[in-house]
């Protein structure tokens, strides 16, 4: 959660809306208390995360700043369901942190050093908020191809390596070294992504840890990917409505490959990286099928 809440703040604060998010969040833990019907729902353990992160999305949607949304829906996703209202509270936390070091004049926040799994999850939050961002599937290959990149260029030049893995030094001073290297020739993501790793307490292994972000990025590219299985062509007013829908329950556009599938009879088979929608003709034969062995 540490991680994510970073680089949404970040966002925020570039936009000029941190404050707005705040306000946002606040609001939203304000209905958890009030509404008991709301609270119910979300803290409901036996309703599933994916009902639970539509209602928040459908409540906030438009009415919230869209860090706040993602704030929110990502909580839902992440905390045990009856943890949720403590967990809202520990996020407007950590904004208001974030705006009292903006008004001090604060340096950039340096994650206090921690194990190696605990780094790794905050990393993997940050990841997972600045890949979300990202507005289209290229973007998300340019960013793995550059992290990628940018992994071996460290791993081949000694001084290099050691100068950025040296926490005697600065952040701020690796900071320029990693911008004037990278930054005028990589995506703002990329960038963003080995600024948080030299941030996070974890830069003794840099290297593999830039390659485990490779990774992160072509999970997030499967995320992107909807593989959606038809007896006939989809036409392209269809193509859009099932991208729409999609990116609602994955929180991140979605690039929709139609196949078509005789197998497939009548109605949609979706899968879109661990998610599988199967609204098939199939489906419902196979379902009949089953009920009438049982009832005979």
């Amino acid at each position: 959660m540490r991680g994510y809440a970073a680089a949404a703040f970040e966002s925020a604060r570039s936009a000029g809306r941190l404050d707005e998010v705040r306000g946002d969040l606040v609001a939203f833990a304000r209905a958890l208390n009030s509404s008991e019907e709301l609270r119910l729902v979300l803290v409901d353990p036996l309703i599933a995360d994916q009902t639970r992160r539509a209602i928040v999305v459908d409540l906030l949607e438009d009415r919230a700043a869209p860090e706040a949304t993602a704030l929110c829906s990502f909580t839902v996703r992440v905390e045990r369901a009856p943890e949720l209202p403590a967990a809202i509270a520990s996020v407007i936390d950590l904004v208001e942190d974030e705006l009292r070091r903006i008004d001090s004049g604060g340096e950039v926040d340096i994650e206090l050093e921690a194990g190696r799994t605990a780094v790794r999850e905050r990393i993997r939050g940050y990841a997972e908020r600045v890949l979300q961002e990202l507005a289209a599937l290229g973007d998300v290959d340019r960013v793995e191809d550059e992290l990628f990149s940018i992994a071996r260029v460290i791993d081949q030049n000694r001084p290099l390596r050691e100068t950025l893995a040296d926490t005697n030094l600065s952040y701020e001073g690796r900071r320029a070294i990693v911008d004037d290297l990278f930054a005028a020739v990589c995506h703002p993501a990329t960038v963003r992504l080995v600024r948080y790793v030299l941030r996070s307490g974890r830069v003794r292994d840099l290297v593999g840890t830039l390659e485990w972000l490779v990774e992160l990025a072509a999970e997030e590219r499967g995320r992107r990917i909807a593989e959606v299985r038809t007896a006939v062509a989809l036409e392209e007013d269809e193509r859009l409505r099932i991208a729409r829908a999609l990116a609602r329950v994955v929180e991140r556009t979605v690039e929709v490959r139609d196949i078509i599938d005789p197998a497939v009879i009548g109605g949609v088979l979706i899968s879109v990286g661990d998610l599988v929608i199967d609204g098939t003709v199939r489906l419902r034969v196979e379902r009949l099928r089953d009920l009438l062995a049982k009832a005979s």
